[in-house]
């Protein structure tokens, strides 16, 4: 295998991706850096987005070498269904790094220009109460108190607040406070906001953040850490009679029991840290039909 030329990403160590898939593509990423840019700078900003998508695609079956990982099809794939949870602009940004590897990592294969702009993609559908349960069912079997935790808090930060991935790992013991009104979760990063918790999982939430000594509820020590919620989630022992858990759905569950109970909808977009309707629309098929009567009665009662 040709000699990694990048020393500064000779000693690099992701934190946010699997460590035992990154053992077996490590050398195939750092090569393909090496050889598409020989300035520590660039290597810097290339590595983690290599990184990431190189442990998807070894699990996608890819061979753990710069032929197998680096191929156009499957960054596109991985572009499209690989990042369920990523903003369109970080998509994009992830896509044109992944390419300029590539193309350097086999200057023998023309690589087609760059696609347009990624498509907007339809928020996924909601879980139903039965898989719900099921998989509240999975955490209660996770084999450590650690690992239990870890996923009761995903669940409940998620359903009871409507957290993404993007938003679980700024929630700190500290950030839950049980008031007047409910309790309330503060969540730092991107989507800065306070939303206050659905009733029917707010005990639960309280007495996870009470047993949590005000760490990190999901994942490390390090606030805002970049992929906790995956890395978590992919340590966990899988029920294999339920589908893998995305964050996605759960939120998504979470959003649809708001438009169901018809919460204002300044509040929800607030709550949610959404800045266009649009998700809201996509879920509109899963709120439940108005009686005629019923219907009636709401229309005539907007303020």
């Amino acid at each position: 295998m040709t000699p990694r030329i990048s020393s500064a990403a000779d000693e690099y160590q992701p934190c946010h991706v699997d460590p035992k898939t990154w053992q077996l593509v490590a050398d195939a990423v750092m090569d393909a850096i090496g050889r598409a840019s020989r300035a520590d700078s660039t290597s810097h900003r290339y590595r983690s987005h290599a990184a990431a998508f190189a442990v998807w695609a070894n699990r996608e079956g890819a061979a753990p070498d710069i032929e197998g990982i680096f191929r156009e099809n499957l960054i596109e794939r991985y572009i499209e269904v690989g990042m369920p949870d990523a903003k369109d602009s970080t998509r994009a940004t992830r896509r044109a790094i992944l390419r300029r590897i590539a193309r350097k990592a086999h200057p023998e294969t023309s690589i087609e220009p760059t696609p347009g702009p990624i498509a907007y993609r339809r928020v996924r559908a909601p879980y139903c109460a039965h898989e719900v349960a099921a998989y509240f069912s999975n955490a209660e079997a996770q084999p450590t108190e650690g690992r239990r935790n870890s996923l009761l808090a995903v669940l409940n930060l998620a359903l009871g607040c409507g957290l993404g991935c993007g938003d679980l790992g700024w929630v700190r013991g500290i950030d839950i406070v049980r008031t007047d009104d409910g309790v309330e979760v503060a969540v730092g990063g991107r989507r800065a906001r306070k939303v206050v918790c659905l009733s029917r999982y707010e005990d639960r939430l309280a007495t996870l953040a009470a047993t949590s000594e005000g760490n990190l509820l999901i994942g490390g020590s390090t606030l805002g850490r970049h992929n906790v919620t995956s890395v978590t989630l992919g340590r966990l022992l899988q029920d294999t009679s339920i589908p893998p858990l995305v964050v996605s759905r759960l939120r998504s569950t979470w959003l649809t029991a708001h438009i169901a109970a018809t919460t204002p909808l300044p509040l929800i977009m607030r709550a949610a840290g959404l800045k266009t309707v649009r998700p809201l629309e996509d879920l509109l098929e899963y709120a439940p039909a108005y009686a005629d009567a019923d219907a009636a009665r709401l229309l005539r009662q907007a303020r």
